[in-house]
């Protein structure tokens, strides 16, 4: 009897025939008791947020070749697999999937139900992501499958959390992060996504301290800032400011005489060259207030709201809507001089599509001891990053 061989391949049917007979046969399940070398991978875990990308795709497939490889010399291989609760990114997905669906927020539904919706949620997409591994042909031992809030998981990551603690080895401290003012979170510097923006550029004046007529001309991008500012700052080598280095400049809301310092990393050519200081509100600022003590005065609260040390008059009013009001105000005091049209790149949370804040807040950092090591590496070059600027 002849068997008819297909004029093209048929990955579906190959595939899902020769993982099953791996399964069946336990080809990926790791045993810790034997004697062979042991070789371990843990599965960076995919978001439960949708599906897979091809970057996922990709770092799996290099994941699968070195536990293929190490399996074909013998060792005991376990490569764990699993997913990730993602935390607020998953909250964002379900969020949107009810405004989209019901044309309701969260607080509608209230607490429990919004929980619900998202295991809800999880079972659906976190299986959908599992099931895509599989069809790529993950060797995983997947009698082993983790999700990141199982209970056992989660009171293992509590008790190593206060073992570090404990040791010394995890602080806490204030920080300049990126702020989403939607989602209440700080992000890292990979979920903050830039967009080309056409933004506009203020050109104010401040006026010099015991210098009656005479002005300092800034410009700047977030004018709704300024009553955080806690001091003006000039390059050192810029002749045309040099002799008010050490003097004071009046900030004009609320009132009050902020130094005007020095620093190299003032671009000259930028603006004016005359750079507001906000400490609280620009990384930048932030490592010039640290090195010159200046006061750190926050003046938007977690939502992107003003506060009360911006002045009764803006507290509680949106950022964007305060830019306009404090442009306006100081157009009425004689201290717009112009405002110019400015394309720049600005930071939005990838979870929520809206401008990041850069923000102080309390975080906790992992003391990690091995660090010059590390630097030594990369200052040697036996350590090559591209691009370069990365390293």
């Amino acid at each position: 009897m002849s068997v008819e061989i297909p004029k093209a391949y048929e990955p579906s049917q190959v595939e899902e025939k020769w993982f099953s007979q791996w399964i069946n046969a336990k080809a990926f399940h790791a045993n810790p008791s034997t004697v062979n070398e042991h070789y371990s991978i843990v599965i960076p875990p995919p978001n439960v947020t949708g599906v897979l990308t091809l970057g996922h795709v990709l770092n799996n497939t290099i994941q699968d070749i070195l536990a293929r490889r190490a399996r074909a010399e013998g060792k005991e291989v376990l490569w764990l697999p699993g997913t990730d609760h993602a935390g607020i990114a998953t909250q964002s997905k379900v969020e949107k999937h009810l405004r989209d669906s019901e044309g309701q927020g969260r607080r509608d539904i209230g607490r429990d139900s919004f929980l619900e919706r998202s295991w809800e949620w999880k079972e659906k997409h976190g299986g959908i992501i599992i099931k895509q591994l599989k069809k790529l042909g993950c060797s995983c031992d997947w009698e082993r499958e983790r999700f990141t809030m199982d209970d056992d998981y989660s009171k293992q990551v509590q008790n190593c959390f206060v073992h570090f603690f404990n040791s010394g080895k995890i602080y806490r401290g204030k920080r300049m992060v990126n702020w989403c003012p939607s989602s209440l979170t700080a992000l890292s510097d990979e979920e903050v996504i830039m967009k080309p923006q056409q933004s506009k550029l203020y050109y104010m004046r401040y006026e010099i301290a015991d210098r009656e007529g005479e002005f300092l001309e800034i410009a700047t991008t977030r004018p709704e800032t300024l009553m955080g500012d806690s001091a003006v700052a000039v390059n050192p080598n810029d002749d045309r400011y040099s002799e008010l280095i050490g003097k004071k400049a009046v900030r004009p809301f609320p009132r009050a005489e902020i130094p005007i310092i020095a620093d190299e990393h003032i671009d000259p050519e930028f603006g004016t060259g005359v750079l507001k200081v906000t400490p609280a509100h620009d990384k930048a600022d932030f490592e010039i207030g640290i090195k010159n003590d200046l006061e750190i005065i926050d003046v938007l609260n977690p939502d992107g709201t003003l506060n009360a040390l911006a002045g009764e008059e803006f507290e509680g009013i949106d950022r964007f809507e305060a830019r306009e009001l404090v442009s306006e105000k100081l157009d009425e005091m004689g201290l717009l001089i112009r405002v110019e049209e400015y394309e720049n790149n600005v930071g939005y949370s990838e979870r929520a599509d809206v401008p990041i804040e850069p923000r102080i807040s309390m975080q906790w950092f992992l003391n990690y001891p091995k660090v010059s090591e590390s630097t030594a590496a990369v200052s040697d070059r036996e350590i090559k990053f591209r691009p370069e600027r990365w390293a």
